[in-house]
């Protein structure tokens, strides 16, 4: 019997606080800020823990064909000016026939805290809108509550551990980008970046494109095409605001063998 992925449209809100918070929805365990430490150049360094039911997982901040990409609001956050996460390298899923990128079973993504004022305490009080799949895939809305005092260092090892398998700078791998086409059509860009690896490629290498364009675009990835020592990436760049595309802020990243590669920038 086929197994058919359902999108319900029911989005549950649980809490979550830096004590574990029970989830009742299926599939899903818990949802847990990570406390973390506060650094030596002022910034807080702490973590989202999502925990699920086995064989259960969750997406990548581009999650590929038919996911749910995380998305966060942080307004209600006291002494907070910006929260940036870091992501640690993701799997890649092959979902009755559609590629997906994201994490079985668990996600801890490390949150990188900017506060107003490094002399005062910060406190987290925002909500993270999710999903998880396994066979019907499940949207999920969590409160993410916890205080950061100047002095607390809570779950330091455990992101510490996430944090090293952020994805590394391409300058330093066996790959380089031999070949950029930015295409004009109507509605947008079409983009293809070719890449040249010291061997081979991973027959399941893939690429993803990310372009910080306005609220009224989006990417539509494509196909990567693998070929020996050669990796290529198109996509294309909808956009009802961008007419000129800065080589620069392209980002790609290869994904392979269970690891992230960034490049910043596409000027060849």
């Amino acid at each position: 019997m086929k197994h058919v992925i359902i999108l319900l449209t029911l989005i549950i809100s649980i809490s979550a606080s830096c004590a574990s918070a029970q989830s009742p929805i299926t599939g899903l365990h818990s949802v847990e800020v990570i406390r973390g430490w506060r650094q030596t150049d002022g910034t807080h360094m702490a973590a989202v823990h999502i925990k699920m039911e086995k064989g259960w997982k969750t997406y990548w901040r581009v999650a590929g064909g038919g996911g749910i990409p995380p998305q966060f609001d942080w307004k209600k956050s006291t002494n907070i000016r910006t929260a940036i996460p870091k992501w640690p390298a993701p799997y890649v899923y092959d979902d009755y026939g559609r590629q997906t990128i994201g994490f079985k079973d668990e996600l801890l993504l490390p949150i990188l805290l900017h506060p107003i004022d490094p002399g005062k305490p910060m406190k987290i009080d925002g909500t993270i809108d999710f999903g998880i799949c396994k066979d019907v895939c499940v949207p999920v809305r969590s409160a993410l509550q916890a205080d950061l005092p100047l002095r607390t260092s809570i779950g330091k090892k455990k992101i510490i551990l996430a944090l090293k398998r952020q994805a590394s700078k391409g300058a330093r791998s066996a790959i380089n980008i031999i070949k950029c086409n930015f295409t004009p059509i109507k509605g947008g860009f079409k983009i293809s970046v070719k890449l040249a690896h010291s061997d081979n490629f991973s027959r399941k290498s893939i690429g993803i494109m990310e372009y910080p364009a306005g609220m009224n675009s989006w990417m539509n990835q494509e196909a990567s095409i693998v070929s020996g020592k050669n990796l290529t990436i198109q996509s294309t760049l909808y956009s009802k605001d961008t007419t000129f595309i800065d080589r620069s802020n392209l980002n790609t990243t290869i994904l392979t063998n269970n690891q992230a590669i960034k490049f910043t920038g596409c000027s060849p």
